[in-house]
Protein backbone atom coordinates (compact mmCIF):
# COMPACT_ATOMS: atom_id res chain seq x y z
CA UNK A 1 0.00 0.00 0.00
CA UNK A 2 3.16 2.63 -0.08
CA UNK A 3 3.34 1.63 -3.93
CA UNK A 4 2.35 5.21 -5.48
CA UNK A 5 1.83 4.09 -9.12
CA UNK A 6 -1.33 3.49 -9.10
CA UNK A 7 -2.24 6.86 -7.12
CA UNK A 8 -3.57 8.19 -10.21
CA UNK A 9 -3.69 5.18 -12.66
CA UNK A 10 -6.43 5.70 -15.56
CA UNK A 11 -6.56 1.76 -15.43
CA UNK A 12 -7.41 1.43 -12.02
CA UNK A 13 -9.81 4.65 -12.32
CA UNK A 14 -11.24 3.40 -15.12
CA UNK A 15 -11.77 -0.52 -13.35
CA UNK A 16 -13.52 1.59 -10.52
CA UNK A 17 -15.32 3.37 -12.39
CA UNK A 18 -16.86 0.66 -14.41
CA UNK A 19 -17.23 -2.42 -12.15
CA UNK A 20 -16.77 -1.27 -8.84
CA UNK A 21 -19.15 1.15 -5.83
CA UNK A 22 -16.73 3.61 -4.32
CA UNK A 23 -18.92 5.26 -2.21
CA UNK A 24 -19.64 1.49 -0.53
CA UNK A 25 -16.30 0.54 -0.74
CA UNK A 26 -15.72 3.86 1.02
CA UNK A 27 -18.25 3.41 3.93
CA UNK A 28 -18.34 -0.10 4.80
CA UNK A 29 -14.46 0.65 6.21
CA UNK A 30 -13.64 1.56 9.42
CA UNK A 31 -10.55 2.84 8.01
CA UNK A 32 -11.64 4.88 4.96
CA UNK A 33 -14.82 6.56 6.59
CA UNK A 34 -12.48 8.33 8.69
CA UNK A 35 -10.14 9.68 6.45
CA UNK A 36 -10.17 13.03 4.07
CA UNK A 37 -12.09 11.70 1.24
CA UNK A 38 -9.30 12.73 -1.08
CA UNK A 39 -6.51 10.49 1.18
CA UNK A 40 -9.28 7.57 0.73
CA UNK A 41 -9.99 7.47 -3.02
CA UNK A 42 -5.88 7.14 -3.54
CA UNK A 43 -6.10 4.29 -1.04
CA UNK A 44 -8.94 2.41 -3.13
CA UNK A 45 -7.18 3.09 -6.41
CA UNK A 46 -3.66 1.63 -5.19
CA UNK A 47 -5.52 -1.43 -3.86
CA UNK A 48 -7.21 -1.66 -7.03
CA UNK A 49 -3.98 -1.49 -8.78
CA UNK A 50 -2.14 -4.13 -6.67
CA UNK A 51 -4.75 -6.27 -7.22
CA UNK A 52 -5.27 -5.99 -11.02
CA UNK A 53 -1.59 -6.81 -10.92
CA UNK A 54 -2.02 -9.55 -8.74
CA UNK A 55 -4.28 -11.19 -10.66
CA UNK A 56 -3.57 -10.46 -13.92
CA UNK A 57 -0.35 -11.73 -13.90
CA UNK A 58 -0.63 -14.64 -11.52
CA UNK A 59 -2.71 -18.05 -12.65
CA UNK A 60 -5.69 -18.97 -9.78
CA UNK A 61 -7.83 -21.43 -9.25
CA UNK A 62 -9.54 -19.90 -6.41
CA UNK A 63 -9.27 -17.40 -3.76
CA UNK A 64 -9.33 -18.56 0.14
CA UNK A 65 -9.53 -15.93 2.76
CA UNK A 66 -10.84 -15.09 6.66
CA UNK A 67 -14.53 -13.11 5.85
CA UNK A 68 -13.92 -9.62 4.45
CA UNK A 69 -13.14 -7.10 7.01
CA UNK A 70 -11.52 -4.66 5.33
CA UNK A 71 -11.31 -2.71 2.22
CA UNK A 72 -8.51 -4.41 1.01
CA UNK A 73 -9.71 -7.94 1.34
CA UNK A 74 -12.76 -5.91 -0.11
CA UNK A 75 -11.56 -5.25 -3.45
CA UNK A 76 -9.53 -8.35 -3.54
CA UNK A 77 -12.79 -10.42 -3.67
CA UNK A 78 -14.64 -8.14 -5.57
CA UNK A 79 -12.11 -8.14 -8.06
CA UNK A 80 -11.23 -12.13 -8.07
CA UNK A 81 -15.43 -12.35 -8.77
CA UNK A 82 -14.95 -10.32 -11.78
CA UNK A 83 -12.45 -12.26 -12.81
CA UNK A 84 -14.44 -15.30 -12.73
CA UNK A 85 -11.96 -16.67 -9.76
CA UNK A 86 -14.36 -18.55 -7.00
CA UNK A 87 -13.59 -17.31 -3.59
CA UNK A 88 -14.19 -18.98 -0.39
CA UNK A 89 -14.00 -17.59 3.05
CA UNK A 90 -13.43 -19.83 6.49
CA UNK A 91 -15.01 -18.31 9.37
CA UNK A 92 -15.22 -18.83 12.91
CA UNK A 93 -18.53 -20.05 14.30
CA UNK A 94 -20.14 -19.96 17.74
CA UNK A 95 -20.64 -23.57 18.07
CA UNK A 96 -17.29 -25.66 19.07
CA UNK A 97 -15.22 -27.88 15.89
CA UNK A 98 -17.24 -26.02 13.39
CA UNK A 99 -16.59 -23.80 10.78
CA UNK A 100 -18.51 -21.30 8.47
CA UNK A 101 -18.18 -21.25 5.20
CA UNK A 102 -18.79 -17.37 3.88
CA UNK A 103 -16.75 -14.70 2.43
CA UNK A 104 -19.65 -11.73 3.41
CA UNK A 105 -21.62 -13.79 6.24
CA UNK A 106 -24.05 -15.34 3.10
CA UNK A 107 -25.46 -18.24 3.83
CA UNK A 108 -23.42 -20.93 1.33
CA UNK A 109 -24.95 -24.39 2.05
CA UNK A 110 -22.33 -26.84 0.35
CA UNK A 111 -22.91 -30.61 1.79
CA UNK A 112 -26.06 -32.70 3.48
CA UNK A 113 -25.14 -33.05 7.10
CA UNK A 114 -25.91 -36.45 8.45
CA UNK A 115 -29.22 -36.69 11.02
CA UNK A 116 -27.13 -38.02 13.82
CA UNK A 117 -25.20 -35.05 13.15
CA UNK A 118 -28.23 -32.67 13.40
CA UNK A 119 -29.61 -33.86 16.11
CA UNK A 120 -26.53 -33.64 18.09
CA UNK A 121 -25.97 -29.97 17.27
CA UNK A 122 -29.70 -29.48 18.08
CA UNK A 123 -29.54 -31.45 21.26
CA UNK A 124 -26.53 -29.15 22.18
CA UNK A 125 -28.42 -25.70 21.81
CA UNK A 126 -30.90 -26.65 23.51
CA UNK A 127 -29.77 -27.98 27.11
CA UNK A 128 -27.58 -25.14 28.54
CA UNK A 129 -25.51 -24.19 25.65
CA UNK A 130 -22.66 -21.88 26.06
CA UNK A 131 -20.49 -21.00 23.08
CA UNK A 132 -16.83 -21.03 23.05
CA UNK A 133 -17.02 -17.93 21.86
CA UNK A 134 -18.70 -16.02 24.90
CA UNK A 135 -15.70 -15.66 27.85
CA UNK A 136 -16.33 -15.71 31.29
CA UNK A 137 -15.62 -12.62 33.57
CA UNK A 138 -11.93 -13.45 34.66
CA UNK A 139 -11.06 -14.45 31.02
CA UNK A 140 -12.99 -11.43 29.44
CA UNK A 141 -10.77 -9.22 31.99
CA UNK A 142 -7.58 -10.46 31.25
CA UNK A 143 -8.31 -9.97 27.60
CA UNK A 144 -9.22 -6.40 28.16
CA UNK A 145 -6.26 -5.69 30.00
CA UNK A 146 -3.96 -6.79 27.10
CA UNK A 147 -5.74 -5.20 24.70
CA UNK A 148 -4.83 -1.74 26.87
CA UNK A 149 -1.44 -2.48 26.85
CA UNK A 150 -0.80 -3.96 23.27
CA UNK A 151 -3.19 -0.42 22.61
CA UNK A 152 -0.96 2.22 23.89
CA UNK A 153 2.33 0.44 23.05
CA UNK A 154 0.59 0.38 19.42
CA UNK A 155 -0.71 3.90 19.43
CA UNK A 156 2.78 5.35 19.69
CA UNK A 157 4.77 2.86 17.20
CA UNK A 158 1.94 2.22 14.89
CA UNK A 159 0.45 5.24 14.60
CA UNK A 160 2.60 8.01 15.55
CA UNK A 161 5.77 6.59 14.55
CA UNK A 162 4.75 4.40 11.17
CA UNK A 163 1.98 6.42 9.81
CA UNK A 164 2.22 9.92 10.64
CA UNK A 165 6.14 10.29 11.18
CA UNK A 166 7.36 7.81 8.83
CA UNK A 167 4.70 8.51 6.30
CA UNK A 168 4.15 4.80 5.89
CA UNK A 169 0.25 3.35 4.78
CA UNK A 170 -0.19 -0.47 5.69
CA UNK A 171 -3.47 -0.72 7.08
CA UNK A 172 -2.73 -1.94 10.68
CA UNK A 173 -0.48 1.18 11.13
CA UNK A 174 -3.49 3.63 9.31
CA UNK A 175 -5.93 1.78 11.31
CA UNK A 176 -4.98 2.10 14.82
CA UNK A 177 -7.16 4.50 15.99
CA UNK A 178 -10.37 2.96 14.80
CA UNK A 179 -10.26 -0.86 15.94
CA UNK A 180 -11.94 -2.27 18.73
CA UNK A 181 -9.88 -2.08 21.85
CA UNK A 182 -9.45 -0.84 25.59
CA UNK A 183 -8.50 2.52 25.01
CA UNK A 184 -8.85 3.94 28.78
CA UNK A 185 -8.13 3.15 32.03
CA UNK A 186 -11.44 3.91 32.77
CA UNK A 187 -13.30 1.44 30.63
CA UNK A 188 -12.66 -1.29 33.67
CA UNK A 189 -15.31 0.56 35.76
CA UNK A 190 -17.94 -0.12 33.89
CA UNK A 191 -20.04 -2.55 35.30
CA UNK A 192 -21.77 -0.31 37.50
CA UNK A 193 -24.21 0.01 34.55
CA UNK A 194 -25.15 -3.53 34.64
CA UNK A 195 -27.93 -5.01 36.62
CA UNK A 196 -28.29 -8.94 37.99
CA UNK A 197 -30.97 -10.72 36.41
CA UNK A 198 -32.35 -10.90 40.01
CA UNK A 199 -33.09 -6.99 40.13
CA UNK A 200 -34.85 -7.11 36.57
CA UNK A 201 -38.55 -7.13 36.40
CA UNK A 202 -39.53 -9.99 33.70
CA UNK A 203 -43.06 -9.48 34.12
CA UNK A 204 -43.21 -6.41 31.74
CA UNK A 205 -43.16 -7.15 27.90
CA UNK A 206 -39.91 -7.13 27.48
CA UNK A 207 -37.15 -7.79 24.46
CA UNK A 208 -33.87 -9.12 24.70
CA UNK A 209 -31.19 -7.42 22.43
CA UNK A 210 -27.60 -8.86 22.39
CA UNK A 211 -25.05 -6.18 21.03
CA UNK A 212 -22.19 -6.44 18.45
CA UNK A 213 -18.52 -6.97 19.09
CA UNK A 214 -17.96 -3.67 17.04
CA UNK A 215 -16.59 -2.04 14.82
CA UNK A 216 -16.14 -5.74 12.96
CA UNK A 217 -16.83 -7.40 10.12
CA UNK A 218 -20.74 -8.83 11.14
CA UNK A 219 -21.34 -5.04 10.99
CA UNK A 220 -19.87 -3.52 8.60
CA UNK A 221 -20.02 -6.51 5.57
CA UNK A 222 -22.70 -8.59 6.68
CA UNK A 223 -25.96 -6.18 7.69
CA UNK A 224 -26.35 -5.41 3.70
CA UNK A 225 -27.18 -1.58 4.38
CA UNK A 226 -24.85 0.93 4.43
CA UNK A 227 -26.90 2.97 6.84
CA UNK A 228 -26.49 0.11 9.29
CA UNK A 229 -22.54 0.48 9.28
CA UNK A 230 -22.18 2.75 12.03
CA UNK A 231 -23.30 0.42 14.94
CA UNK A 232 -23.83 2.98 17.93
CA UNK A 233 -26.40 5.66 15.74
CA UNK A 234 -27.84 2.28 14.44
CA UNK A 235 -28.29 0.84 18.03
CA UNK A 236 -29.97 4.14 19.55
CA UNK A 237 -32.59 4.30 16.22
CA UNK A 238 -33.83 1.09 16.99
CA UNK A 239 -33.70 1.78 20.81
CA UNK A 240 -36.45 4.63 19.82
CA UNK A 241 -38.14 2.16 17.69
CA UNK A 242 -38.23 -0.34 20.62
CA UNK A 243 -39.56 1.90 22.79
CA UNK A 244 -42.90 2.59 21.22
CA UNK A 245 -43.76 -0.96 21.37
CA UNK A 246 -42.06 -2.72 24.68
CA UNK A 247 -42.23 -1.81 27.83
CA UNK A 248 -38.55 -2.95 28.77
CA UNK A 249 -35.60 -2.91 26.11
CA UNK A 250 -32.69 -4.76 27.78
CA UNK A 251 -29.43 -4.78 26.52
CA UNK A 252 -27.07 -7.57 26.83
CA UNK A 253 -23.49 -6.45 25.84
CA UNK A 254 -21.26 -8.93 24.28
CA UNK A 255 -19.27 -10.47 27.13
CA UNK A 256 -15.97 -10.35 24.26
CA UNK A 257 -16.14 -6.30 24.25
CA UNK A 258 -17.64 -5.23 27.65
CA UNK A 259 -14.27 -3.62 28.24
CA UNK A 260 -13.73 -1.42 24.90
CA UNK A 261 -16.75 0.93 25.66
CA UNK A 262 -16.30 3.83 27.88
CA UNK A 263 -18.85 4.91 30.44
CA UNK A 264 -20.15 7.19 28.18
CA UNK A 265 -21.06 4.54 25.66
CA UNK A 266 -23.34 2.89 28.15
CA UNK A 267 -25.22 6.14 29.78
CA UNK A 268 -26.30 7.18 26.33
CA UNK A 269 -27.90 3.85 25.99
CA UNK A 270 -29.41 4.16 29.71
CA UNK A 271 -30.67 7.61 28.22
CA UNK A 272 -33.89 5.78 27.62
CA UNK A 273 -35.82 4.77 30.67
CA UNK A 274 -36.96 1.90 29.24
CA UNK A 275 -33.87 0.15 28.54
CA UNK A 276 -31.59 -1.80 31.46
CA UNK A 277 -28.15 -2.82 30.93
CA UNK A 278 -28.00 -6.60 31.87
CA UNK A 279 -25.23 -7.99 33.72
CA UNK A 280 -23.14 -9.45 30.13
CA UNK A 281 -21.55 -12.56 31.45
CA UNK A 282 -25.07 -14.07 31.82
CA UNK A 283 -25.80 -16.92 29.19
CA UNK A 284 -27.99 -16.26 26.49
CA UNK A 285 -29.47 -19.42 27.30
CA UNK A 286 -30.60 -18.65 30.75
CA UNK A 287 -31.64 -15.29 30.16
CA UNK A 288 -33.96 -17.11 27.50
CA UNK A 289 -35.67 -18.40 30.24
CA UNK A 290 -37.09 -15.38 31.06
CA UNK A 291 -37.45 -13.50 27.88
CA UNK A 292 -40.15 -14.72 25.17
CA UNK A 293 -38.88 -12.10 22.43
CA UNK A 294 -35.07 -11.68 21.33
CA UNK A 295 -33.92 -8.61 18.80
CA UNK A 296 -30.81 -9.15 16.90
CA UNK A 297 -28.43 -8.25 13.49
CA UNK A 298 -26.42 -10.65 12.28
CA UNK A 299 -25.75 -12.04 16.19
CA UNK A 300 -25.74 -15.84 16.86
CA UNK A 301 -27.92 -15.34 19.39
CA UNK A 302 -30.78 -15.59 17.40
CA UNK A 303 -30.22 -18.97 16.29
CA UNK A 304 -30.19 -20.04 20.40
CA UNK A 305 -33.77 -18.31 20.90
CA UNK A 306 -35.35 -19.74 17.66
CA UNK A 307 -34.51 -23.32 18.15
CA UNK A 308 -35.00 -22.96 22.06
CA UNK A 309 -38.88 -21.82 20.67
CA UNK A 310 -38.34 -18.02 21.25
CA UNK A 311 -39.86 -15.21 19.03
CA UNK A 312 -37.20 -12.68 16.96
CA UNK A 313 -37.30 -9.72 15.41
CA UNK A 314 -34.85 -9.29 12.90
CA UNK A 315 -33.69 -5.58 12.39
CA UNK A 316 -31.52 -6.55 8.98
CA UNK A 317 -32.75 -8.78 5.93
CA UNK A 318 -29.27 -9.93 5.53
CA UNK A 319 -28.48 -12.51 8.22
CA UNK A 320 -27.39 -15.38 7.38
CA UNK A 321 -29.59 -17.44 9.01
CA UNK A 322 -32.45 -15.80 7.66
CA UNK A 323 -31.62 -16.51 4.60
CA UNK A 324 -31.16 -19.82 5.53
CA UNK A 325 -34.83 -19.58 7.13
CA UNK A 326 -36.68 -18.12 3.91
CA UNK A 327 -35.35 -21.52 2.08
CA UNK A 328 -37.76 -23.53 4.56
CA UNK A 329 -41.06 -21.11 4.59
CA UNK A 330 -43.59 -23.52 6.14
CA UNK A 331 -41.32 -23.57 9.52
CA UNK A 332 -41.75 -19.94 10.14
CA UNK A 333 -44.30 -18.46 12.08
CA UNK A 334 -45.12 -14.46 12.18
CA UNK A 335 -46.50 -12.90 15.00
CA UNK A 336 -46.60 -9.09 14.07
CA UNK A 337 -42.81 -8.14 14.10
CA UNK A 338 -41.24 -11.23 15.31
CA UNK A 339 -41.12 -14.70 14.06
CA UNK A 340 -40.60 -18.18 15.59
CA UNK A 341 -39.85 -21.70 13.85
CA UNK A 342 -41.83 -24.65 13.87
CA UNK A 343 -39.23 -27.39 13.45
CA UNK A 344 -36.20 -26.51 14.66
CA UNK A 345 -34.28 -29.76 13.35
CA UNK A 346 -34.80 -28.39 9.56
CA UNK A 347 -33.40 -25.44 10.61
CA UNK A 348 -30.15 -26.52 12.49
CA UNK A 349 -30.14 -28.89 9.38
CA UNK A 350 -29.84 -26.23 7.07
CA UNK A 351 -27.27 -23.71 9.16
CA UNK A 352 -24.93 -27.05 9.18
CA UNK A 353 -25.08 -27.13 5.29
CA UNK A 354 -22.91 -24.24 5.31
CA UNK A 355 -20.57 -25.07 8.19
CA UNK A 356 -17.98 -27.93 7.86
CA UNK A 357 -16.57 -30.00 10.77
CA UNK A 358 -13.28 -29.39 12.06
CA UNK A 359 -11.52 -32.09 14.19
CA UNK A 360 -9.25 -30.50 17.15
Amino acid sequence: MNDKSHDHSWKSQQFLVDELNLSEIIFRDRLLRNVPHSQALVLVRRAVGSVLELIDDGVFNALVIYPVDSYITDILVQIAKKKNIPCYGVCPFFMGNYKRQTVYGEHNPQRSPDLSEVDLVLSGLQNNFRSHMAPSRGKALKAAVIRYIKYKARYPLFYLLGYKILKRNEYDLMVTPYITTVRNLSNFFVERHFTATHNINFNKKTILVPLHYFPEATVEYWSGKLSQVEFEDMLLCEINQLAERYEQIILKEHPASVFDNPSSFYKRLLSNPKVVMVDPFISTNELLEYVNVLGCWTGTAGIEALVNGKQVEFFTEEAYYRKALNLHPEIIQHDDEAISIKNPRIFVEEILKGCFFVEK
